[in-house]
């Protein structure tokens, strides 16, 4: 096995020319006997090579964390569908004791998120997601023969213990190929992977609820888990066989396969190191001072909240939209099918809020923008909750579910940007997706049985959560934007302390 060389301080940077880059000699890396690959002192390459290495993550990485987070989103949602086809009367239980299942599954994930983490660090992202993917698939399927309470409490709580983890996992993957520059479009495809789910979920339970009928040994919404179950474990075979660790180890686990030649390898891996040299490690030990430290980092809260905030109202309608549409007297299986187009709409806006922001390098306006959308949305919809005209109802509560999906992929980018290790990232990106499931779990209890069908209490609320995390989107990019200009004023001072002046030197946020 070769070496990489690594780099305990950050490599300097020169520019031959327009067209080339390379990585200097001075205070290059030292050695990393867990690395593949070499990145010699001097090295240099193309643009045009560059684009061609990224090229190939981009059809040989991401695409399967992407299938990771499709399978992984249709073990969570299938459960929507199941509602239209009798699910409650089958297992035997109320909405409230549905309502309660629900949140037990995001409670399981947020406690052991961190704990996940940790040992996504010790084992490797690339295993350790690959099992959660296996682990989730068997659960996703044996669910089919849940019976009582009992049975679906029991069934709600080891699929959120098997999902734990797998998003800041993949997010983690991706921050290691990509450059800071060219994250937000990546993390935004990797979130279509949840809105194309969204997209998909329905139109597969519109063909596969039918089996009920034609195979009556199981139940339309059992066919539904057993089919979506496989799926994840053949992705989970996929992952295991196809899927590199890191830019310093780019080759699959088992096949002996090279995507990339050797000078693009030696290219992946110096890229990242001259974007920032804190991803010259093939590996990072978290250690309690970091967990520590980061969630000492006040300036990661109010990210925190806007996820929670955002998807309270986001899990509320997905779960129970495919039953929403039904009420506005649709049959069950064009619901289904109805159901699917948020998700349609969310895949263009995810698409093209990551490409703006990409485009322009700004986040926050990005994020605000898609969280101001989300309200106007939800204002007309309450408006029209009282209308006997069910396409105007139905195109409202689409255009609130689509519009919402958009910010919060920007706003893991703009977390993420601002994290100053990779140890600091993959501590924040697992608090961000707990906020996440924090979100979810009181979302699972917004729309309750004593409020139906019309659910002005619950729709009320989920209000007031989209105008705080507006509000607080706003006051974060603020506050980003003065403490650059606090930095920027120290630079010009010329800081006396030379830790200091480095840090004021090498740092800006990302507003």
């Amino acid at each position: 096995m070769t070496s990489v060389l690594l780099d305990k301080q950050k490599a300097s940077v020169t520019l031959p020319s327009s067209d080339e880059k390379s990585l200097d000699g001075n205070d290059f890396p030292a050695l990393d006997l867990g690395a593949d690959v070499i990145a010699e002192p001097g090295f240099t390459w193309t643009d045009a090579e560059e684009r061609s290495v990224v090229r190939k993550i981009d059809f040989c990485v991401l695409p399967l964390l992407f299938l990771g987070f499709y399978v992984f989103q249709l073990e969570r949602g299938n459960i929507s569908n199941a509602l239209t086809d009798g699910f409650l009367k089958s297992v035997g239980i109320t909405q409230d004791q549905f309502n309660t299942g629900q949140s037990l599954l995001y409670l399981g994930i947020i406690l052991l998120e961190i704990p996940s983490n940790y040992m996504l660090q010790r084992v490797g992202p690339r295993v350790w997601i690959s099992f959660q993917v296996l682990a989730f698939g068997l659960v996703g399927a044996l669910q089919a023969f849940q019976k009582g309470y009992g049975g679906y409490l029991a069934t709600r709580i080891m699929l959120g213990v098997t999902e734990c983890g797998y998003i800041p996992g993949a997010l983690f993957i991706i921050s290691t190929f990509y450059k800071r520059s060219e994250l937000a479009t990546r993390n935004s495809i990797f979130f279509i992977g949840n809105g194309l789910a969204s997209a998909t979920s329905g139109l597969l339970a519109y063909a596969i609820l039918p089996m009920g009928t034609r195979f009556p040994q199981h139940k339309g919404w059992q066919w539904l888990m057993i089919v979506e179950g496989c799926m994840s474990i053949f992705v989970a075979v996929l992952l295991l066989l196809f899927l590199p660790a890191s830019p310093l180890k780019p080759r699959p686990l088992f096949l002996p396969i090279r995507v990339w030649t050797p000078r693009q390898e030696k290219i992946l891996a110096a890229r990242m190191v001259r974007d920032d040299a804190k991803n010259n490690a093939s590996s990072y030990q978290i250690t309690f001072r970091d967990v520590r430290d980061t969630l000492a980092n006040w300036r990661i809260w109010p990210h925190v909240l806007i996820a929670i905030c955002l998807i309270s109202q986001t899990g509320a309608l997905g779960t129970y939209g495919p039953t929403l549409i039904k009420g506005f007297n649709f049959d069950t299986l064009t619901a289904n099918a109805l159901s699917s187009v948020s998700g349609w709409i969310g895949l263009v806006t995810t698409a093209s809020f990551g490409f703006l922001s990409d485009r322009t390098r700004i986040r926050g306006p990005v994020v605000i923008t898609g969280l101001t959308l989300v309200w106007a949305f939800w204002v007309a919809f309450q408006q029209k909750s009282l209308s006997t005209d069910r396409w105007l109802k139905y195109g409202l509560q689409i255009m609130v579910q689509g519009f919402s999906i958009p910010s919060h992929p920007i706003n893991a980018t703009w977390l993420s940007l601002n994290c100053r290790s990779p140890q600091e990232r993959s501590i924040a990106m697992a608090l961000f997706i707990m906020a996440a499931n924090s979100g979810a779990l009181v979302g699972s209890q917004l729309l309750r049985g004593d409020d139906a069908p019309l659910y002005r209490r619950g729709f009320k609320v989920c209000l007031c959560l989209v105008s705080l995390g507006l509000f607080v989107a706003i006051l974060q990019h603020l506050q980003y934007r003065l403490s650059n200009r606090r930095i920027n004023q120290l630079k010009e001072n010329r800081v006396e302390s030379l830790e200091d002046a480095e840090q004021t030197i090498e740092w800006n946020y990302t507003t």
